[in-house]
C-alpha cells in the first residue's frame, strides 16, 4: 500500500478515530500503533531521493479483535 493509498482510504474517517492493528486471523488480536518510521534513503543515494518505506511499529496488545472488526476483515 502506498501512502497516497491509505489517505484515500481513511478520506472521510473522524480525525479522532483510533487506528489500531489487527493480527492473526487464527486468534485474532488487536494493537495500537507504536511508531511511525520513515526510512530515508541511504547517503549515496541522490539528494533530492523521497522516503520510499514507512513502517508502522506494533504497539501494546489491546486484547481480543472484535467479533464485528473479524468479520468485516473476512477472518
Amino acid at each position: 500500500m502506498k501512502v497516497i493509498e491509505l489517505k484515500e482510504a481513511l478520506e472521510g474517517i473522524p480525525d479522532d478515530a483510533e487506528v489500531r492493528l489487527a493480527m492473526q486471523p487464527n486468534w485474532p488480536f488487536e494493537y495500537s500503533i507504536g511508531d511511525v518510521i520513515p526510512i530515508e534513503p541511504d547517503e549515496e543515494a541522490p539528494a533530492d531521493e523521497e522516503v520510499k518505506v514507512v513502517y508502522l511499529t506494533e504497539g501494546s496488545q489491546l486484547g481480543y479483535l472484535p467479533g464485528e472488526a473479524s468479520e468485516a476483515i473476512g477472518w
